[in-house]
């Protein structure tokens, strides 16, 4: 039976976007604020320059999903009211490549062909998850421009307060899993949400899936297995 999918997938133009200035943080209200510890969600305002620049409208369902197809060049896909940026040359062949909480950093060879991954979508009780499939790391790198980063339609963020840790991005092993937050052990996949668009936006290292509107994880442990 043919599938009917709300999702679309293609590639746009990714614009750096200059931060805003960083020599303090202004809540809504246009007050300072004590800036957030490393590891903890922060402004838009303090995500790397080289972070890309997306608009996300909203107004699809909140479940469902969908197959899409990436190829060495990246690109950005979208799933249902979210969407993944691959930068050129980001994504590790998982036919050659390690993977596991170990290999993350480790050097690997790009994808040289096409790659079709599947996307499940789903949203219960006040948190939304994505989830992929296969699972796939992507190549190391120290510019952010070459990050492959997740972007989440969040509105609820809309003239959020300084209090921003609902609407952390956390790891999650599949569908209905608890979240692990893993900036304890790699702060650059700290989560940035911007208070005016409404979304949420990380850094993401590897595949399965992700989960945004639980908060922090502070059980500590290990990091994710």
């Amino acid at each position: 039976m043919r599938r009917t999918s709300w999702f679309t997938a293609g590639s746009l133009l990714l614009l750096a976007v200059p931060a805003a200035c960083r020599d303090g943080i202004m809540s809504p209200v246009g007050q300072p604020v004590k800036a957030p510890s490393a590891g903890a969600p922060a402004p838009i305002s303090l995500a790397p320059q080289a972070r890309p620049s997306l608009q996300l409208s909203g107004g699809l369902p909140d479940s469902g999903s969908t197959d899409f197809v990436v190829g060495p060049s990246g690109g950005v896909f979208f799933a249902g009211n979210h969407a993944v940026i691959f930068p050129s040359q980001s994504i590790c062949d998982p036919a050659t490549s390690s993977y596991g909480p170990t290999e993350w950093d480790v050097p690997c060879a790009p994808l040289q062909s096409p790659l079709k991954i599947h996307a499940e979508v789903r949203r219960a009780n006040g948190q939304t998850s994505v989830d992929f499939t296969p699972s796939l790391r992507f190549v190391p790198s120290t510019n952010p421009a070459k990050w492959v980063w997740i972007v989440m339609y969040t509105p609820e963020a809309v003239n959020a307060s300084t209090d921003l840790s609902r609407f952390n991005i956390v790891w999650i092993k599949s569908l209905g899993a608890d979240g692990v937050d893993e900036t304890p052990f790699d702060s650059t996949l700290r989560t940035y949400v911007d208070t005016w668009q409404g979304l949420s936006m990380r850094r993401i290292k590897h595949f399965t899936g992700y989960l945004v509107g639980a908060g922090r994880d502070d059980t500590g442990g290990s990091p994710p297995p």
